[in-house]
């Protein structure tokens, strides 16, 4: 299996994303590491052996052709970069370093063999008792490993979904999304769906959970690392003479070739990408509200600065955002299959989850103005009705003063 060359080196050009690397290592089990020769983590605190692998693994993925978890692993071992002569945990251990090496490339899952000792693949629920369409399985026999990249993955869930995809059991959840075929951006930003709905934010690692609703608890699911989508994009460009392909490893675990599996393409990943970034600004970016509840949340509570990504407080937080990539077409009212393709049935789920929730006090009646028309005739009729009924109140009040005062006056008389 050939390497390529010419890839970016994303650990570079993002300053979070080696500390975030080094920090997902270490909450793993030390079996992990064991398939790395004669490595000692306490001699060797920058991991220099484990990233000559992943920068190895990096090379391999980007290559056209049949490319599994055992493939990659095998030619590593060939390269001598892993050792498994004689030893069956040492053998298990490089293919689930390899599999936590391809996870955290794409951050796609998070491997999780804290709570797995059989051999298993293991991936960790970051949406708690959740399971959306990408996280139908936490859980893979270590015999699928034989497979190629987008069937191994779509074991897991639907982590790089084609376009106009939604996997819905439910009728009335498929029936609505086909009936919502725009989105204002009036109707769904976070200020709204905070303060009206009682949706909840919470802030994930995982790319491809980005805008799951758990509708049952009203937790919204949202990615906080978008500059690794635009470190992505970045790599979208033709090969140069001589590469092999193009794309980041995330591009390289898209379908190859055109198949009835629900599994994306290159192109659908790079669409993908551009979604979630112009999602953001969707729901905090482009409502002055909505970016004043961003200001107030912690997308990065716990975690220290190094750890941070700045561009989602450009993203979320200003009124104006100037993509690194390319323009970001923002709209007042978004075509969701022209403009969320591959975001569509999420973001349609959580526009009906908004529209049936209610306002149920008067604060949230004042900070529900989804109907603008509506809302202006209602709050005419509660002043002007409250001014008639103080209006009248003072009358009766002015009346009864006058009679008592007459009252006295004839007494006195």
């Amino acid at each position: 299996m050939p390497c390529s060359t010419g890839q970016s080196n994303v650990l570079d050009e993002l300053p979070w994303y080696r500390w975030w690397v080094v920090q997902q290592l270490r909450n793993q089990p030390q079996r992990l590491l064991l398939s790395l020769p004669d490595f000692d983590s306490d001699k060797d605190p920058d991991f220099g052996p484990f990233f000559t692998v992943w920068n190895r693994v990096q090379a391999l993925i980007v290559v056209s052709g049949f490319k599994s978890i055992r493939s990659v692993t095998r030619a590593l071992v060939d390269h001598g970069l892993l050792s498994t002569k004689n030893n069956y945990e040492a053998a298990q251990s490089a293919e689930e370093l390899v599999f936590s090496i391809l996870g955290w490339q794409t951050m796609l899952y998070m491997p999780d063999f804290t709570s797995c000792t059989n051999g298993e693949f293991r991936i960790l629920n970051e949406m708690g008792g959740y399971r959306g369409e990408t996280r139908v399985s936490l859980c893979q026999l270590a015999s699928s490993s034989d497979q190629n990249l987008p069937t191994f993955l779509l074991g897991f869930g639907v982590m790089l979904p084609p376009r106009n995809y939604f996997a819905l059991d439910e009728a009335d959840d498929r029936a609505l999304v086909n009936k919502t075929k725009s989105i204002s951006r009036k109707d769904l930003h976070a200020h709204l769906l905070t303060n009206v709905c009682n949706v909840t934010i919470e802030w994930v690692d995982s790319l491809a959970c980005h805008l799951e609703l758990d509708r049952h608890s009203g937790k919204l699911f949202l990615f906080r690392y978008p500059s690794f989508c635009v470190s992505n994009l970045q790599q979208t460009h033709k090969p140069h003479k001589g590469q092999d392909g193009w794309g980041s490893v995330l591009h390289h675990c898209a379908n190859e070739r055109a198949n009835p599996m629900p599994w994306g393409n290159k192109e659908d990943v790079t669409g993908l990408l551009w979604e979630i970034l112009l999602s953001y600004r969707l729901i905090f970016g482009q409502e002055r509200r909505s970016r004043a509840v961003f200001r107030k949340i912690q997308p990065f509570a716990g975690i220290p600065p190094q750890g941070r990504d700045p561009l989602l407080a450009h993203l979320c937080g200003r009124k104006r955002f100037e993509c690194p990539v390319a323009k970001l077409v923002e709209r007042d009212v978004y075509d969701l299959e022209a403009d969320f393709p591959h975001l569509r049935g999420r973001i349609a789920l959580l526009s009906g989850y908004a529209a049936s929730r209610k306002p149920r006090n008067v604060r949230q009646l004042w900070t529900d103005r989804r109907d603008s028309t509506s809302w202006l005739a209602l709050w005419s009729v509660l002043i002007f009705g409250s001014l008639s009924i103080l209006l009248a109140l003072l009358q009766t009040i002015f009346q009864i003063l006058q009679y008592l005062d007459g009252r006295r006056q004839g007494g006195n008389g």
